[in-house]
């Protein structure tokens, strides 16, 4: 079993000798017996990290392309269960293609000072010129949030090629980055604050930045910022509407519906008035279709009193709303009833309502 050929593709270009004894660690791990001879001068090697560290093979080998991001973290998993120094030649490989350089180069450097004199010659001076050359590119800088816990996001734009993109965190203190020279743009991220952006070009060898994290503002009549405080249910209004605009509009409607009611009933008094003057007989029908005239009479000037309340209350009602102040006022409840009444001579509705 070998890793794929783009595992090999590192900027160092490792020498034969030295990329087939990378290629050929996943059979010492893998092998039952023989993994135990090969590592017995080694610490020892549990199951959860052999299998960990397969996981990373077989993403590296994915036939869609090698994953090496998430290959990365099953050997970094798989190193911290057993920090074997043959892990760390995957693992600073990985490093290496995801930019995560000061790691790569932290990794290699490990590499060497452990595996000793197990490390074939040819092999070590191939590493030991790569390190170098790694570390000549390598800028280190030291990175902090205010207040602590925050992620980083760091984000490098090549002169060829895609964005590279890694994240660290949290960010419990100073934490040291090694990072590859270029366009950078990294952002850090905590909840309940606004996000901070430092966008630089290859900084300074050992400079460092502290990012200082604003809270997000909380919201007007409630708690955006802090989830964990309720909103209360009297909540306040920018141009509250007055109570004077509800009774104007139940009053525009009362009008209006006993304006409609009146005018039916007066309706019908002319048409009994009709009715009862085309048959007079007697004294006693004129003085009947009299009185009919007389009540039909009296319910339009109630239904014509009753429709000018409404047009007077719709007016009165419009002011009311478009020239409403500008204030907080908690939140009122109302009730409204509507009884209508009618009567032999008239009719109506009336209104009576109660705020609480």
């Amino acid at each position: 079993m070998t890793f794929p050929e783009e595992l090999s593709q590192v900027p160092s270009r490792p020498t034969k000798r030295a990329r087939a004894r990378w290629l050929s660690l996943p059979v010492a791990l893998l092998i039952g017996t023989t993994a135990t001879a090969a590592w017995a001068d080694d610490v020892p090697i549990s199951d959860a990290a052999r299998q960990h560290f397969q996981a990373g093979v077989n993403l590296l080998q994915d036939p869609d392309g090698a994953r090496y991001v998430e290959a990365y973290r099953e050997f970094q998993t798989a190193y911290a269960d057993s920090p074997s120094w043959k892990i760390l030649s995957n693992l600073g490989i990985t490093a290496l293609k995801l930019e995560r350089d000061g790691e790569a180069a932290d990794a290699f450097a490990k590499y060497l000072a452990e595996g000793g004199s197990n490390i074939d010659a040819d092999e070590r001076a191939q590493v030991e010129r790569d390190l170098q050359t790694l570390r000549a590119g390598l800028v280190k800088i030291t990175i902090n949030s205010d207040p602590p816990g925050a992620t980083l996001t760091d984000e490098r734009v090549p002169e060829a090629g895609g964005t590279v993109v890694n994240r660290y965190g949290p960010l419990t203190g100073p934490t040291a980055l090694g990072i590859r020279g270029g366009r950078h743009r990294m952002t850090v991220s905590l909840s309940g604050y606004k996000d901070a952006v430092w966008e630089f070009d290859t900084p300074g060898q050992g400079d460092s930045h502290t990012f200082k994290l604003n809270p997000v503002p909380v919201a007007t009549g409630g708690n955006a910022g802090n989830p964990d405080v309720g909103t209360s249910p009297s909540t306040t209004a920018k141009r509250p509407v007055p109570a004077g605009v509800f009774v104007g509009l139940a009053a525009t409607g009362a009008f209006a519906i006993g304006g409609g009611v009146v005018a039916v009933l007066a309706s019908g008094k002319r048409s009994d008035y009709n009715t009862a003057n085309a048959n007079i007989k007697t004294k006693d029908d004129q003085d009947n279709a009299k009185s009919l005239r007389d009540s039909g009479r009296k319910l339009n000037l109630i239904a014509d009193g009753l429709f000018a309340g409404a047009v007077v209350a719709a007016g009165v009602t419009t002011v009311l709303y478009f020239t409403r102040p500008t204030k907080e006022q908690p939140a009122t409840a109302t009730s409204w009833r509507l009884s209508p009444a009618v009567a032999s001579n008239g009719g109506g509705l009336f209104l009576s309502g109660s705020f609480h």
